[in-house]
C-alpha cells in the first residue's frame, strides 16, 4: 500500500518561500530583509503548535553546542555591569542568543519535510538571480535602477561602495549554490552554475577583499575535508600544493594592484604590509585592543567601543575617519575587547567544538550539507575579520541562516 503524504499548508509554504528569499533580498536594503524574516517567524507559527516548537528549541539546547551557546551567553553577560550603556550592551548579548535561538526552530522545521527544504532552496536560488542581475545593471549600464528602489529618483550617479555589504553574503550564496545543485534536477544544477559564476563576479567586480579571504578561507577548509576524506596520499598533497598556488596568486595579485597604496600611508613602520592590510585598519585595531586594556578580562560593554573616550580621535592620512569609527572591523578584537577574554575564550570553544562535529559528520557520512556548512563557517568567520560588526543584526541572522540551510540537508557526497 502506498503511503498517503499530506500536501503541504498554504503557511508551510509561504514560510519556505519568505525564508528562501530573505537573504537575497539584502540588495533591496536591510529592511526589506527583517520584514520577510518577521514574516517567516509569524507564517512557521501557523504551522506549527508553540509547544512543538518550545520541544525542538529544548532538545537543540541540551546538545553540547547548544550547552556551550549558553556558557557563552552567560560569560558575555558580566561586561553589562561595566558598559557605559548597560541596555544596549545587554540587548546586543540577549539579541543575539534569541537569533540562534530563532535559527535552531528554523532548522528543525526545515528538517522535518524535504519538500520545504527544496521549496526554500529554490526560492533562494531564484531570488538570488533576481538580485544578482539587478545588482550587475546597477553597477553598470543602470544605475537608475538603484536609486529609485532606494526612493532617491531615477539618477544616473554611479555605483560605487553602495552594494559592498550585499557582495558580502557572496561568502554564503555560493555554498547554499553548490548545495542545492547538487540536490535537485539537472536543470537546476545548470542553472546554480550559471548564478555561481555570476555571485563569483558581482564579488570580484565590487572590490569586497573581505570576501576575497572568505573564498581563500573556504577552499582551504574545502581542502581540510578532502584530507579528511581521501585515503589517497598523492591527491591530498596535489591539493594542498593547488591551494598553494591560489594563495600566493591571490596576495601576488594583491601586491599588484594595492602596492602604491604605501605612498598614502604616513610614514612609519606598519606590522603588516599595507598592501595586503590597509593602514587604515592597522589603526583601528590597535587602538582597539589599547581600549581592550582598561577591563581585559570581562570587557568594556558590548556594542559600545566607538563610545569609549578617545575613540572619536581622528587617523592622520584620514579623511576624518576616527579610531573607531563603529567597530573595530575585526570580530575577534571586537569581542576580546566587549566581551574580555573570558567572553572571547569561551566562544572560540565553542566554535572549535562546532567545527569539530561538523567535521567528524562531513568525514563519516560524506553529507554535502555538512561540507557547505564547514564552507559557510569558513567565509564567515575570517571574512567577518575584515568587515562588519559581530553585532550587525542582518549579518548574523545571513550567517545562521545559510548554516540553517546546510545543516537540514541529508545529501551526500560521491
Amino acid at each position: 500500500m502506498t503511503e498517503h503524504i499530506s500536501p503541504l499548508s498554504t503557511a508551510s509554504k509561504l514560510f519556505a518561500f519568505l525564508l528562501g528569499i530573505a537573504i537575497p533580498s539584502v540588495a533591496f536594503g536591510r529592511s526589506v530583509f527583517a520584514v520577510l524574516l518577521i514574516l517567516a517567524i509569524i507564517s512557521l507559527f501557523f504551522c506549527k503548535p508553540w509547544r512543538d516548537v518550545i520541544r525542538d528549541l529544548d532538545a537543540q539546547i541540551k546538545t553540547p553546542v547548544g550547552l556551550l551557546i549558553l556558557a557563552t551567553f552567560v560569560a558575555w553577560l558580566p561586561n553589562v555591569f561595566v558598559s557605559p550603556q548597560p541596555m544596549r550592551s545587554f540587548e546586543a548579548v540577549l539579541r543575539t542568543l534569541l537569533f540562534i535561538g530563532i535559527a535552531s526552530v528554523f532548522y528543525s522545521y526545515l528538517r522535518s519535510d524535504s519538500r520545504l527544504l527544496k521549496r526554500t532552496l529554490l526560492s533562494f536560488v531564484i531570488m538570488t538571480t533576481v538580485t544578482m542581475v539587478f545588482s550587475l545593471l546597477a553597477m553598470t549600464i543602470a544605475p537608475e535602477i538603484y536609486w529609485f528602489i532606494k526612493l532617491k529618483g531615477w539618477l544616473s550617479t554611479p555605483i560605487l561602495t553602495q552594494l559592498k555589504g550585499f557582495s558580502a553574503l557572496a561568502v554564503f550564496m555560493v555554498p547554499v549554490l553548490i548545495l542545492t545543485g547538487s540536490l535537485y534536477s539537472r536543470a537546476w544544477k545548470i542553472i546554480c552554475t550559471l548564478i555561481f559564476i555570476t555571485v563569483v563576479v558581482f564579488a570580484y567586480a565590487s572590490a569586497n577583499r573581505s570576501v576575497l579571504a572568505g573564498f581563500l578561507s573556504m577552499t582551504a577548509m574545502m581542502v581540510v575535508v578532502f584530507a579528511l576524506k581521501s585515503a589517497s596520499k598523492p591527491k591530498v598533497l596535489a591539493s594542498l600544493a593547488g591551494l598553494s598556488i591560489v594563495v600566493v596568486g591571490a596576495v601576488a595579485w594583491l601586491q599588484i594592484i594595492r602596492g602604491k597604496l604605501f605612498e598614502a600611508a604616513p610614514n612609519q613602520d606598519w606590522l603588516i604590509p599595507i598592501w595586503l592590510l590597509d593602514f587604515q585598519r592597522q589603526v583601528i585595531w590597535k587602538h582597539a585592543i589599547e581600549f581592550a586594556m582598561a577591563s581585559p578580562w570581562i570587557g568594556i560593554g558590548v556594542n559600545t567601543i566607538n563610545l569609549v573616550p578617545g575613540a572619536d580621535m581622528v587617523i592622520n592620512g584620514t579623511n576624518n575617519l576616527h579610531v573607531i569609527p563603529a567597530h573595530p572591523h575585526n570580530w575577534a578584537i571586537e569581542i576580546f575587547a566587549e566581551t574580555g577574554a573570558i567572553g572571547l575564550s569561551v566562544l572560540l570553544i565553542t566554535l572549535i567544538t562546532l567545527t569539530y562535529q561538523t567535521l567528524l559528520v562531513a568525514r563519516r557520512t560524506g553529507n554535502l550539507g555538512h561540507i557547505m556548512a564547514i564552507a559557510v563557517m569558513a567565509g564567515y568567520w575570517v571574512s567577518g575579520l575584515f568587515n562588519f560588526s559581530y553585532w550587525s543584526a542582518w549579518w548574523q541572522l545571513s550567517f545562521l541562516i545559510s548554516l540553517t540551510f546546510c545543516y537540514a540537508s541529508n545529501t551526500k557526497t560521491d
